[in-house]
């Protein structure tokens, strides 16, 4: 068990550095210098979050802890990968990875699904909503990712757009394991610390994704 210590020390250290590097890079969105390498060290404080995550919630069949590092770091590997996907308006061909991310990541979200399916039917009606949500809304982000990787784009801004809604998304979820995690001091109901977040950031990302709609990408004659 002194792994399971170990990884659970790093786990929670790496979770209050995306914490903290997360609302560094939004609040710091507007293309400022500090930007990018703050965004950076967000992004591999989620990729180590996630790993330690697989572990942890195996060895405490910890079905939620699975779904949530699941739904975030994906939406911030989605949006890492955008800055490389520029120029899929101009038959710029996806790595092979992003094909293996979206397989990976859609028969994980259509799990959640499932799951909540069995969870509503059991009469756990809390935890069901929540995996039903989180599900739902992953496998919109799968749907709407990979027509981008197809080149179905029409915004000019595509690129930047799933960055910046990819990435405020992955602290969205961030922020729920905090909430959760946290709940019995908090005392809050346990839809509101599942959901809550998401109610409040989410106007929050449209807003911003909206802001950054630009000129129509031309169709071609």
């Amino acid at each position: 068990m002194m792994l399971a210590g170990i990884l659970k020390i790093i786990h929670i250290v790496a979770g209050g550095v995306s914490l903290l590097t997360g609302l560094g890079a939004l609040v710091l969105r507007n293309r400022t210098p500090l930007h990018k390498p703050v965004g950076r060290i967000y992004f591999w404080s989620m990729a180590v979050i996630f790993i330690t995550a697989l572990y942890l919630s195996y060895i405490k069949s910890n079905v939620f802890l699975w779904c949530v590092a699941c739904f975030s770091f994906y939406s911030a590997l989605t949006a890492y990968r955008s800055l490389r996907l520029k120029k899929l308006h101009q038959q710029q061909k996806p790595s092979p990875v992003d094909w293996v991310i979206e397989a990976f990541f859609g028969i994980m979200h259509f799990g959640f699904v499932v799951f909540a399916i069995y969870l509503l039917k059991s009469g756990e009606t809390s935890f069901g909503v929540v995996s039903l949500v989180f599900g739902s809304i992953g496998l919109r982000a799968n749907f709407t990712t990979i027509k981008r990787l197809r080149g179905n784009v029409s915004e000019k801004n595509y690129w930047l757009m799933a960055h910046a809604g990819g990435m405020t998304g992955s602290y969205i979820a961030a922020i729920t394991a905090f909430t959760v995690n946290n709940n019995a001091w908090m005392g809050l109901p346990n839809i509101i610390a599942w959901l809550g977040p998401t109610a409040i950031l989410v106007p929050f990302m449209i807003v911003q994704l909206g802001k950054l709609k630009g000129n129509k990408i031309q169709a071609k004659p």
